[in-house]
């Protein structure tokens, strides 16, 4: 064991400790009630509130398919990341390679972990996040927000192009924050610690601060945290253990102003930061999985670095002018990666190669910084005696990357020293992405049942591409590569929504999502029949879904059916070296293939008396390719990567009093199916499903909460992500070792919170 790396985790678990142990003792002290920030979930559509649609409606309401995840619910789980709740949410999967780096897919709508434009949007209350453009990896940096500073977690299935734009093809996840409140003065702080089964120490340290500037008018929110995720993977090189220890930590400020009857702002800033010394991976030999050396060993002869950093701020400014009701949300972006991996095992061979020399190692060095302003304005009004509720607006982003990759001089992997030479490659990407889009969307209801949807949006876009690969062993031909490409794409939607009775409804949608085209990044020659520029993929889905509340609101069902579409899909490929690069190859954006996706997902909650709430849900989804891939050896009828055809869970909670003590019991069973994790040509290996069970219990006395959890009980050998460490060849046709990511063991921990 790393001694700096124990001592850290000691010191900081002492600290968690006495900071709970003295909140315990004020709260005795001073006999205060509980007041939390966020209610207990609801348990009934009629009673959950979703901002899909971009304002505050009743789940029942909305039609189209939504599955929440209220923040109570992860924190009383101790759930931190999407991995942790995956199952709860039907139709969702993710391709996690690391902590950190996770791939976010809905209904199937995916191309696996090479994927490089995102397929599911991402929005922070109306803020857009993360990158869509090809060339600065926005597709696996998503934000994993803590739950400390959330209301819930929205999950919006279906191709989303009318309200949402390029990018939510498979759908949407929108994280909903707690905001400023403007009457009453409040805090929370908390500390928590917990063990991994076989690895190491975690802890948190979260506090919040809500206070009232002017009572009614302005109100001011400021929340922090600090939270270390014990390590499990171990480095026999190295000796050292737990070498995928992560922090995160970061902060927000909120503001709530009433202007006046009419008008409101809320503003706010977050900043969070990701730091890991190490990857969340195993080395196994493929087909069969099998630990290289021992269980949950990777072996790295260089230090893996993970550092991401994202600082967002928005203002969102509601008002009134005549009878429309007008929004403008303005909205700031920069994030920040520097990623360090160790290349040695699967380009030693090559390295003896170039230089005689063996037992040679490599490393990549890679930072991507982005920078994105977005701004929409929607106006919104009803006419008809309100039969006729529609809305237009105008939607502006631009983004700017720049990525720095380098590969310097190879070492001796035996002893760490390098070689003199120059280095191994030496490149800089940068690229551009502008869009402006016009978009309206209506609803008329026909009859006091019947309601019709509709929506339409134009989008226009230039991407900007400039690649600059300087001399180097790998790359001896410079390269610049200068492409500019524009595209344009109209999406629509079209629905109805009828109610059989109050909180009853069925509805049908047809709709379309796409992706951005932009440009190939292949220099003349690098491939015989060469493209500028990669188009615009497009998908169709059709939908049909019921949503009930019955048993006077006690119980509640949501489900649908719906058949997807995917044309012209964009992928990520590589052209293999030839003159004149020699021994550069290079990743490429290409069109290839055609899917489809079908499915059905449920979701049942039932609540027979208060003290009870159960949730039961589950998704059936069959992907695949209707047509070839040959760019990524994908095939007709092939499965599209790391997509289980089932995925489900239960869940149940159990709240009772223990004198003055209000208590609470429950957990959740979820089960993710076995996936595939290629196309036919790439050596796919099938990984097998896994169940995840999670505990948790507590008690809410006055102002102090104690919460206990155990995550993965069973200490399930989950598999996010399986991949090849070396190249493929006739004599090592599955690309031997592998890695593969694995979801974090038996984890058991406590919460003490006190609020105020």
């Amino acid at each position: 064991m790393n001694c700096t790396c124990a001592n850290r985790r000691q010191n900081l678990s002492r600290t968690a400790t006495a900071i709970a142990v003295s909140l315990l003792c004020s709260a005795a002290a001073h006999g205060q009630t509980i007041n939390p920030d966020q209610a207990p979930e609801a348990s009934s559509l009629t009673r959950v509130i979703v901002t899909a649609n971009k304002r505050e409606q009743a789940s029942i309401d909305v039609p189209a398919s939504v599955s929440t995840v209220s923040a109570e619910r992860l924190a009383l789980g101790g759930a931190t990341r999407l991995e942790d709740f995956v199952s709860q949410v039907p139709g969702l999967a993710v391709t996690a390679m690391t902590r950190g780096q996770t791939v976010v897919t809905l209904r199937g709508i995916g191309t696996g972990a090479a994927q490089a434009v995102p397929t599911t949007a991402q929005y922070i209350d109306d803020a857009p996040i993360g990158s869509i453009n090809a060339y600065a990896a926005g597709s696996k940096i998503t934000p994993d927000l803590d739950p400390s500073d959330l209301r819930r977690v929205e999950v919006l299935k279906g191709p989303q192009g009318t309200a949402y734009g390029a990018g939510a093809v498979g759908g949407l996840v929108r994280y909903v924050t707690i905001p400023a409140n403007t009457r009453t003065f409040s805090g929370v702080v908390q500390a928590g610690v917990n063990q991994i089964d076989g690895g190491g120490q975690g802890n948190n340290l979260r506090a919040a601060l809500n206070i009232p500037i002017t009572q009614d008018v302005l109100g001011i929110r400021i929340s922090a945290f600090d939270r270390t995720e014990g390590g499990y993977i171990d480095n026999p090189v190295s000796g050292q253990d737990g070498i995928n220890e992560a922090r995160t930590k970061g902060g927000r400020v909120a503001l709530d102003l009433k202007i006046s009857q009419d008008w409101s702002l809320r503003a706010w800033a977050l900043t969070q930061q990701f730091k890991s010394d190490g990857l969340g991976s195993e080395d196994v030999t493929a087909p069969s999985l099998t630990p290289l050396n021992q269980p949950m060993q990777r072996i790295s002869y260089v230090k893996e670095l993970q550092d991401i950093k994202l600082d967002v701020a928005n203002i969102t400014l509601r008002g009134k002018l005549g009878v429309f009701d007008l929004v403008s949300s303005s909205t700031y972006q920069t994030s920040k990666l520097h990623r360090v991996n160790d290349n040695t095992v699967g380009s030693t061979g090559l390295l003896r190669l170039l230089t005689g020399l063996p037992g040679l190692g490599a490393y990549t060095d890679a930072h991507i910084d982005t920078r994105r302003v977005s701004q929409e304005l929607r106006a919104r009004s009803a006419a008809f005696e309100d039969k006729l509720e529609y809305e237009v607006g105008l939607f502006w982003t631009r983004e700017n990357d720049m990525l720095d990759s380098q590969l310097p001089p190879p070492f001796f992997y035996a002893t760490g020293k390098p070689i003199t030479a120059t280095p191994l490659g030496n490149g800089t990407i940068g690229s551009a992405y502008k869009e402006i889009s016009y978009f309206g969307n209506l609803s008329y209801a026909i009859t006091p049942q019947l309601s019709a949807l509709a929506g339409i949006r134009r989008a226009k876009d230039n991407q900007q591409f400039d690649l600059d690969y300087k001399a180097s062993v790998l790359s001896p031909v410079p390269v610049r590569l200068l492409q500019d490409v524009d595209h344009g794409k109209t999406t629509y939607m079209a629905g109805i929504n009828y109610k059989l009775q109050p909180d009853t409804s069925l509805y049908g949608r047809a709709a379309t999502g796409y992706r951005a085209g932009g440009p190939s990044a292949l220099p003349p020659g690098a491939l015989p029949d060469g493209k500028l520029s990669f188009e615009p993929d497009t998908l169709t889905s059709y939908e049909l879904g019921f949503k009930s509340a019955f048993l006077n609101g006690k119980a509640s069902v949501e489900a649908a059916v719906f058949s997807t579409n995917w044309q012209d899909i964009q992928l990520m490929a590589n052209a293999p070296a030839r003159p004149p690069f020699t021994y550069t190859s290079f990743n490429y954006g290409t069109n290839g293939g055609s899917a489809r996706s079908k499915g059905a997902e449920a979701t049942f909650l039932y609540s027979p008396v208060n003290a009870w709430t159960m949730r039961a849900n589950a998704a059936y989804t069959d992907t695949y390719l209707t047509s070839a891939a040959p760019a990524v050896g994908g095939l007709s009828g092939d499965a599209m990567p790391y997509i289980p055809k089932w995925s489900m869970s239960v869940s149940a909670e159990y709240r009772f009093a223990i004198g003055a003590a209000q208590s609470w019991m429950g957990g959740s069973l979820g089960r993710v199916g076995e996936r595939i994790s290629d196309y036919s040509l790439k050596k796919p290996l099938m990984l097998a499903g896994y169940n995840n069970l999670t505990l948790n219990a507590g008690a809410d006395w006055k102002n102090v909460r104690i919460s206990l959890y155990g995550k993965n009980l069973t200490n399930a050998r989950g598999i996010n992500f399986a991949g090849p460490i070396a190249d493929q060849s006739a004599a090592n046709p599955y690309g031997n070792p592998y890695t593969v990511a694995l979801i974090q063991p038996r984890t058991f921990g406590v919460d003490l919170s006190y609020r105020f």
